[in-house]
């Protein structure tokens, strides 16, 4: 791996329950990931579609609440990618991010922040701005001021995608998480009774999903002129879509 870097940029991140998940029990969502619970094989498959197919010159590609960065090193080999920029709270998992792109010859810079700060603590502009579940903790208005902070980032002809919940039309927060709790019974695999008892508070709690006219119309109003929705996993949860 070409100059590693890894920097914290914001030692007083705040540790809420919109966080805590990733923060202190990292190894919980490392088992999601490992049992596909959340279909992110099929979102970063899409992914690196998009990469191979639009980003035809050398990139540089920020991963915002990067994780471990485990399907984002594997979709980025052989594409243009010149530059890695992964940013997430967690300090487990960035350490284990590093690793994986260890043995890649991506030039990769690892930061410790909360990833809506991203753009006062990156080299701008980014040609790809990649976030995942992570994007539906913040407030409807808040995503608004996100999405536009994201698209004054990006090259000319950078792409800001995002890989999220969706309320189906006519739903409201209640009855997502419901939905969202069949899905959990019936195809959810690999955690312990306590980590499943954890990860739906957070839910509960935490996630504050839009619909897909919402996505797309809060990217059309942070300036975005071509949006789409480009995959819709097989659960119904979870879509992602393209802006640029």
């Amino acid at each position: 791996m070409k100059n590693a870097q890894s920097k914290n940029t914001d030692p007083q991140i705040p540790e809420d329950i919109s966080t805590e998940i990733f923060i202190n029990n990292w190894r919980i969502y490392r088992k999601i990931i490992e049992n596909d619970n959340m279909s992110h094989r099929e979102g970063y498959a899409k992914l690196r579609e998009i990469l191979i197919e639009e980003m035809r010159r050398p990139f540089i590609f920020v991963d915002l609440a990067c994780g471990d960065a485990y399907y984002s090193s594997k979709v980025l080999q052989d594409t243009k990618v010149e530059k890695y920029i992964g940013i997430d709270v967690s300090e487990e998992a960035l350490s284990l991010a590093k690793d994986e792109f260890r043995d890649t010859s991506i030039e990769a810079r690892f930061l410790r922040a909360d990833f809506i700060n991203f753009a006062e603590i990156i080299d701008k502009p980014a040609d790809v701005i990649w976030v995942g579940f992570s994007l539906h903790h913040l407030d409807t208005p808040d995503k608004l001021q996100f999405m536009k902070k994201a698209k004054k980032a990006l090259s000319n002809d950078g792409i800001f995608i995002i890989y999220e919940p969706i309320l189906l039309e006519g739903e409201d927060r209640s009855i997502y998480y419901n939905r969202f709790k069949q899905t959990f019974d019936i195809h959810w695999s690999g955690l312990t009774k306590e980590e499943g008892e954890f990860l739906l508070e957070h839910v509960r709690e935490s996630e504050k999903p839009e619909t897909s006219k919402d996505w797309i119309k809060l990217g059309n109003e942070a300036g975005f002129s071509n949006v789409k929705k480009v995959f819709s996993e097989k659960t119904g949860l979870y879509e992602l879509f393209k802006f640029k």
